[in-house]
C-alpha cells in the first residue's frame, strides 16, 4: 500500500498519492487524495489533518493578533498555544513562528481555493 510516510527526521517522504500544495522556508503543506488528508510539516514535525480540521487550524491561527502579541510586555504573551478539539497535536509557538505558520497556512489555503475554482471552471465548460 502506497501511503505517505514520515521519516525519522520528521520529513515527509513524498509518494505518488501526495502533492505538494505550498512550501515556505519554515515548512510545507502536502495533500494526499488517497487518504483525504492534509499533511502540515512545521516546527520539526509532520501532522496529518482531515480537511475540516485543517480549516479549523487555519481559523485558529488567523484569530491570533500578532500586533497585540508583539506589543504586550507580559511573559505570557511571548508564546501562543494552538490546539484543536479532536486533534492530538498542540503547537507552542513564539511570535516569529506564529507569523511563519500563518503565512504557510494562508498560502496553502489560497492554493486549495484556486485549484477548486479552476476545477469548477474547467468542468463546467465540459458539461
Amino acid at each position: 500500500m502506497n501511503q505517505p510516510q514520515v521519516n525519522p527526521g520528521g520529513t515527509v517522504q513524498k509518494t505518488q498519492t501526495m502533492q505538494e500544495i505550498f512550501t515556505t522556508e519554515s515548512g510545507a503543506v502536502y495533500q494526499c487524495d488517497k487518504r483525504n488528508r492534509i499533511f502540515v510539516d512545521f516546527a520539526g514535525s509532520v501532522t496529518a489533518y482531515k480537511i475540516d480540521a485543517f480549516l479549523r487550524l487555519k481559523k485558529a491561527v488567523d484569530s491570533i493578533d500578532l500586533s497585540s502579541m508583539a506589543n504586550n510586555t507580559d511573559r505570557c504573551s511571548d508564546y501562543e498555544l494552538i490546539t484543536l478539539c479532536g486533534c492530538d497535536r498542540m503547537y507552542v509557538l513564539s511570535l516569529p513562528e506564529v507569523y511563519n505558520f500563518k503565512e504557510l497556512l494562508s498560502g496553502a489555503r489560497f492554493v486549495l481555493e484556486l485549484n477548486s475554482m479552476l476545477h469548477e471552471c474547467l468542468y463546467a465548460q465540459v458539461a
